[in-house]
């Protein structure tokens, strides 16, 4: 019997292949289907590093653009710094290179963003250009870059709370305060955009003045509007202090929108309704006269002028000299009752319906007493915003006729409802004209356009009690007032005295000549055309010159 051999050294080394050829299939499979799980579980906190993404990345929120189609906001591809912490094995080392190469990003913040127990994170948002470049260069594993939309305002600051602003959100930028907040489902849709009532032009002028007289008057904040009085159309709103949504800063208490959401007692502004409402129902006419010789003493107040003319009036002198006493005696006639009518029918005891969510309250008295009556006719117990103020004055000035304001350019006629007649209207524009050329609104006036209006000053309320040392200047004039189409509104929040206003701190030195400042700028821009050598013509037809010694004392023989 041959002994058994063994397998051939060829059967062998074919052995061995195959079993080594079996062993690193199954290997595969096994790191395949690692992989097949980790990208359906991992991936889903870890995306790729933008570098290898669609650089074609949709814009996912419309434009919002001025009455003239100037871009006020839009929406471009950014990106955004993004980790993945549980790649990174140094966050310390990390956080110290990332707060290197881009020097606004605080080695903190970093540290803490890097540090969070999570499998995806945002470290910061709307990297420019050479951000995103130092950030590359860096090759941190577990840092990279993503896209995102990013919202971008062109002008900034100017039209910050008109606009408003948005925050980042999963769903990309969402509004959160002005037209961005508003109209956020229609902006929504990129193919959509909004067109705002508002003129960048106009914004501009009246913000470059008001800027220049709050720091003038060492005034806290300021507001500024105009408003096209026979559409309702607001074309500029302004409140100071302003923001940058650009930047995406917090904004805190100074920085709410004074025009429109600040509501506050407007002063002798209000002289202007008292004697509209009284004219328009046959209770005083421009002659009437109203005992000012003293304060008035009612219900344990005391009611009395700023530097008073100690006589009768006639109901024109009470606007013109700003008289507190007249005022009163003048609302006393009128009524609550008939009063309410009025400021209700001027949209002053209601919330304006306006396209913007910075819209305040009125603070209206919950019942009428006498005194109340009083004190509103000059002013003072109703509190309302600077936009309700410029639209009543304004229809004083358009015929009688009320107009809704509006943030939207108008495609339409608006709606209208006349408060008061034709002929009170041209009273009033009478009046206001008066206050121009004879008293407290003379720096305001313009030789191209014509200008009527009326100052106020008023105490602000502080902690229950007025405060004689805190006050809000404001003036509110209409332009030309002989064809009336504009009207202009200027606040200035706790203004100071200088040594050229004789340390005055009142409308009439320092919210009027800002007024008088914005209106020639404003009026060319707008087309107005400019007035003829005798504007003031139509004076005459509303009180003949023969009866302005009735009406004034000064014009007496």
């Amino acid at each position: 019997m041959k002994p058994h051999r063994s397998a051939s050294p060829a059967l062998a080394t074919a052995r061995t292949r195959l079993v080594f050829g079996v062993l690193a299939f199954f290997a595969c499979l096994a790191i395949l289907a690692i992989k097949l799980v980790d990208l359906g579980t991992l991936n889903r906190d870890n995306p790729p590093p933008v570098e290898k993404a669609d650089f074609g990345h949709p814009v996912k929120r419309g434009d919002i653009v001025d009455r003239n189609g100037r871009l006020l906001a839009t929406s471009i591809v950014s990106r955004a710094l993004v980790a993945w912490p549980p790649q990174i094995d140094d966050v310390e080392a990390a956080a110290a290179q990332l707060s290197g190469a881009l020097p606004w990003l605080s080695f903190e913040e970093a540290r803490q963003r890097l540090s969070l127990k999570q499998g995806f994170v945002f470290v910061a948002r709307r990297l420019t250009p050479r951000d995103q470049k130092a950030v590359l260069d860096l090759g941190l594993p577990g840092v990279g870059l993503q896209a995102e939309d990013l919202r971008i305002y062109p002008y900034g600051q100017l039209a910050a709370h008109v606009v408003g602003r948005t925050e980042p959100s999963d769903v990309g930028p969402v509004g959160n305060a002005g037209a961005e907040q508003r109209f956020n489902a229609i902006l929504a849709d990129p193919t959509q955009s909004v067109q705002l009532s508002i003129d960048i032009r106009v914004q501009h002028v009246i913000r470059e003045e008001l800027a220049r007289a709050v720091e003038y008057y060492s005034a806290i904040g300021g507001a500024g509007l105009a408003v096209d009085i026979r559409t309702g159309e607001v074309l500029a709103m302004v409140s100071l202090p302003d923001f940058d949504p650009n930047r995406q800063a917090k904004m805190d208490e100074t920085q709410a929108n004074r025009a429109s959401l600040l509501v506050a007692e407007m002063g002798s502004t209000f002289k202007l309704l008292t004697l509209a409402t009284a004219l328009d129902r046959g209770i005083s006419r421009l002659t009437s006269r109203f005992d000012a010789t003293a304060p008035i003493k009612a219900f344990g107040h005391t009611i009395g002028d700023y530097r008073g003319q100690k006589r009768v009036l006639s109901a024109a002198e009470v606007v013109v000299h700003s008289s507190n006493i007249g005022a009163a005696r003048i609302a006393e006639k009128i009524g609550a009752k008939a009063f309410k009518e009025a400021l209700d029918g001027l949209g002053l005891l209601s919330r304006p319906a306006l396209e913007l969510p910075e819209v305040g309250h009125p603070i209206v008295p919950r019942t009428w007493r006498p005194l109340t009556t009083m004190t509103v006719g000059f002013g003072h117990g109703l509190s309302v915003s600077p936009l309700q103020t410029a639209s009543a004055i304004g229809t004083l000035a358009n015929d009688g006729v009320a107009v809704p304001v509006t943030m939207l350019r108008r495609a339409a006629p608006p709606p209208t409802r006349r408060v008061f007649s034709s002929d009170t209207s041209d009273k009033m524009r009478w009046m206001m004209r008066q206050v121009v050329l004879r008293g407290s609104g003379s720096r305001a006036d313009s030789a191209e356009y014509p200008v009527g209006g009326k100052t106020g000053t008023a105490e602000k309320v502080v902690n229950g009690r007025y405060d004689r040392s805190k006050r809000l200047s404001s003036f509110v004039g209409v332009f030309p007032i002989n064809a009336p189409r504009y009207a202009v509104f200027v606040m200035l929040d706790e203004p100071k005295g200088r040594k050229e206003t004789h340390h005055f701190a009142t409308a009439a030195w320092n919210a009027v000549p800002v007024a008088g400042a914005v209106i020639p700028r404003i009026g060319s821009m707008l087309g107005v055309p400019a007035a003829g050598p005798d504007s003031d013509a139509w004076l005459r037809r509303i009180v003949p010159d023969r009866l302005l010694s009735r009406l004034f004392k000064d014009e007496e023989a």
